[in-house]
């Protein structure tokens, strides 16, 4: 018996609409099952009636009458004709006929199911030449039919042509409806089947609204250069101004490079950016990798809304060789920094190239217990200011381990040893410069134990577990010679109560000895939920001068820090982090993160308060802030949020006002948003933004 032709046909249907089948080959076996099957001699026919299925290879095709010609191998299949394809896909016909020799067929009035649940209908299919297949009459959406057997949105084209050898499918008479309208008419556009993942081409179109830049459209260009390379050029051309970006991606066996950039002409001046990431493995153990991100001006970014994180104080661009093994990593590059802000001079921005660091940890022993080793070199130049060349190492042993009682612990002894060159070192407590050579010496052990009281209910379980944490360190204070390039920002919190360095790089050490000790204690349900809590101090047994004043850390007996978190269910969940006075039980810090409600209506709030903050180690100053948000589901479908951003400080104010309305179902999303920006940068202005985007799944989004 002949193969079944008629599959090979489907594959390139299936194809055509977005879902690929392999076709079978000559030789495949056929089989059928059916309430009634006869052989007619005389017409050499395979007759089968009755919940007729017929497979071959991973394909199965069924209908209530089907007459396979055993000379020529053509089929006819008649009556409720469904074809189930290996990859989820389901065809609903009338009538199928194909011809033996696979270059002739046709299918009438189809109902195609995607995998992915979009439907395509067509009043027929012909396939000609074993290389097109021609559709009449197509309708295709994502949508579901509605009770009147309408969809919300279709594409609707009198032909359809699908280029299997090209691999592209063209539609002639196109015309786009929402809710029966005609929205659009393209008399002709070509695509690339679903079995292409890259092809050249236009997108889809966009357009966006800018203060600095006007109205405008985006037309996107997509350039499939080989098929490692592919280039993205999407041209903004709005009624102030033209915006040129791009983003090149290369893809080769052992790493990846993406270069994204923009560029526009503003008056006289020339405005742009790159942000490049290069990632190369070399061998298993060696890699390269780049991350460049520069600008042209500092409000260029925010201004012509290029990317979101346009507040950052620094732009980074960075270069390493990295070695990375289960117990060492070796790196050896260089930084550069960009300055974003107004109130910093350039030329005093630092340079760190090279760079160097080291790190080494040898295998636990027989108890659990290992070495470490770190080694790292820096140099730091400046067009303006000091400059500065480190050399540090440090190596420490560390033991951690629970005791025959239950008592949890690790023990922690190490010692740092710094090394610098400084040049043209401004010393303000003296008045004077400094140019020469000065080193460090840190040496500490430290030994934390915790003892954990677990009681079991049935219900929940709750656990209370005091901490206590004793450093050992001489009293030697920090050069006032060395300055201070990694160690800022330095804020006493529960994150960094039981740290053994609270400065987070090592041009700054906390001399002297100290403890650290606290109360832990939670509670957690058998089926979910949770309450926890932890409060403690530190207390030094000597005084120092290195702490900032709003440090929490002056005297010898520092704040007092907590957290609580409570998440009892889904419907609430609450942090809130403080650091009190001992003296008057005065908050100098509050952070609280809430969330409350459900999928109706979602109350999410963050509020931030730190008392001054000025010092070398911070990099800001008073800060009281407020960001809420209140979101609701209003049905299946619909979606609403609005959130606001408050400056609480003296002499702030409403810094962001925004909110949106969303529609999306299975097929379709619509979403309209109003921000209000009242910050302003230099040239940039603060404005109301409005954006409206609708989406055609799964074909794209046009954004307003």
């Amino acid at each position: 018996m002949k193969p079944f032709v008629p599959l090979s046909l489907l594959s390139a249907i299936l194809m055509s609409a977005g879902v690929a089948a392999a076709a079978p080959t000559t030789e495949a076996p056929v089989g059928f099952s059916a309430d009634e099957l006869t052989y007619d001699r005389e017409m050499k026919l395979i007759i089968a009636r009755g919940n007729v299925t017929f497979t071959q290879n991973a394909s199965s095709l069924k209908a209530d009458h089907i007459n396979y010609d055993t000379v020529d191998g053509a089929v006819i299949a008649t009556g409720n004709v469904e074809i189930y394809t290996p990859d989820g896909g389901l065809m609903r016909a009338n009538y199928a006929k194909v011809s033996g020799d696979l270059k002739e067929g046709l299918i009438k009035k189809i109902r195609y199911t995607l995998a992915d649940k979009s439907v395509l209908t067509a009043k027929q299919a012909e396939h000609v030449q074993g290389n097109f297949t021609e559709f009449d009459d197509v309708a295709y959406s994502s949508c579901d039919f509605c009770e009147d057997g309408s969809r919300f949105w279709e594409i609707k084209a009198r032909r359809m042509t699908h280029d299997k050898n090209a691999q592209t499918m063209s539609a002639r008479d196109a015309t786009v409806t929402v809710a029966d309208v005609p929205v659009m008419y393209i008399p002709y556009f070509s695509y690339p089947d679903p079995t292409v993942k890259r092809k050249s081409g236009f997108l889809l179109p966009g357009f966006k609204s800018n203060r600095s830049m006007g109205a405008g459209v985006t037309v996107p260009y997509y350039w499939e250069i080989s098929p490692y390379t592919d280039f993205l050029f999407s041209p903004w051309i709005a009624t102030k101004n033209v915006l040129l970006s791009g983003d090149l991606r290369h893809n080769f066996s052992a790493g990846t490079v993406d270069i994204k950039g923009s560029y526009l002409r503003d008056g006289n001046r020339d405005r742009y950016n790159v942000e490049a990431t290069a990632d190369w493995h070399i061998t298993d153990v060696w890699r390269a990798r780049a991350d460049i991100d520069r600008v042209s001006d500092d409000t260029y970014l925010r201004r012509y809304d290029i990317r979101s994180n346009v507040y950052d104080p620094w732009l980074k661009s960075d270069a390493a060789v990295e070695a990375l093994t289960e117990s060492t990593y070796f790196a050896f590059g260089g930084a550069l920094y960009q300055n974003m802000r107004s109130d910093v001079n350039d030329d005093t921005v630092a340079d760190a190239v090279p760079l160097m660091r080291f790190s080494h940890a040898t295998t636990p022993d027989a108890n659990g217990g290992y070495w470490s080793f770190d080694a790292s070199s820096a140099v730091l130049n400046r067009k303006l200011g000091d400059d500065s060349k480190r050399l540090t190492f440090e190596t420490g042993w560390h033991l951690p381990g629970i005791t025959g009682w239950g008592a949890v612990y690790s023990f922690d002894a190490s010692a740092l040893a710094s090394a610098y060159r400084i040049d043209n070192y401004f010393i303000e407590e003296k008045g004077r410069e400094f140019s020469g050579t000065v080193g460090a010496f840190n040496p500490q052990a430290s030994l934390k134990v915790s003892y954990p009281f677990a009681s079991v209910g049935e219900k929940y379980s709750q656990i209370l577990e005091p901490i206590i944490m004793g450093v050992a360190a001489p009293n030697s204070q920090n050069s006032d010679k060395i300055p201070n390039e990694d160690s800022n920002n330095l804020d006493f919190d529960d994150t960094n109560l039981f740290s053994e360095k609270r400065f987070t790089g090592v041009d700054r050490f906390e001399p002297g000895s100290r403890l650290n000790y606290g109360l832990k204690w939670g509670m957690y349900g058998k089926n979910g939920g949770s309450v926890s809590a932890l409060i403690g101090q530190s207390y030094r047994f000597s005084k120092s001068d290195i702490f900032p004043p709003d440090s929490g850390l002056v005297e010898q007996a520092s704040d007092i820090v907590g957290r609580l978190s409570i998440a009892p269910n889904g419907f609430l969940q609450l942090n809130y982090a403080f650091r009190m006075d001992r003296h008057t039980a005065e908050l100098n810090r509050n952070d609280v993160s809430l969330g409350v409600g459900n999928d109706l209506l979602r109350v999410s709030a963050t509020y931030i308060n730190l008392q001054s903050r000025i010092s070398e180690y911070s990099a800001y100053n008073t800060r009281k802030e407020l960001n809420y948000a209140l979101e609701s589901k209003l049905t299946r479908y619909w979606k609403v949020k609005f959130n606001q951003q408050i400056n609480l400080s003296k002499g702030g104010g409403v810094l962001e006002t925004g909110g949106y309305v969303r529609y999306e179902d299975e097929c379709f999303a619509f979403e309209a948003g109003l921000r209000k920006d009242y910050t302003y940068d230099r040239d940039y202005e603060s404005g109301v933004t409005f954006k409206m985007g609708v989406e055609f799944k799964p074909f794209g989004a046009f954004n307003i």
